[in-house]
């Protein structure tokens, strides 16, 4: 019998504050890691050669958020670290994958609220909002 991919369901993801849930949040998206090149082509290459340089910790998204502005150990929070500069560190922002494990930045990095106080409204719908979060210094790994 082949082997077959762990399946991840949603049911089981969430994204924490330390161990505290941010509430609301059904759907975020990491963009992952992307490593720059430079070109180093010389003279008489007839194809551009590159070599690696530094790389862009990637963008972590929350969209479609339940908007609670009573959710002040969540919500409130992110937004403030955004007003007030606060950074992140690793383990300081899950997000998890399962019940047990999660994605957080790497030891000596940290992460950025770049979008709070968004919301969304619809007379008919339910009051959302969004984060946007940096990736600074480290990348993203699964504890």
């Amino acid at each position: 019998m082949p082997t077959r991919a762990t399946v991840l369901k949603g049911e089981f993801m969430k994204v924490t504050i330390g161990a505290t849930k941010v509430l609301g949040v059904a759907k975020y998206s990491i963009s992952g890691l992307a490593r720059r090149t430079h070109e180093t082509s010389e003279f008489g290459d007839d194809i551009d050669v590159f070599e690696f340089a530094t790389a862009d910790g990637g963008t972590i998204s929350l969209t479609d958020v339940l908007y609670d502005p009573t959710d002040t150990t969540g919500q409130v929070l992110l937004d403030s670290a955004c007003l007030n500069y606060s950074k992140f560190g690793s383990g300081d922002l899950r997000f998890y994958v399962n019940s047990t494990s999660y994605r957080t930045v790497q030891s000596g990095g940290s992460m950025l609220v770049i979008l709070a106080y968004k919301l969304d409204a619809d007379r008919s719908g339910l009051g959302r909002c969004g984060f946007d979060v940096k990736v600074s210094g480290g990348a993203m790994v699964l504890v």
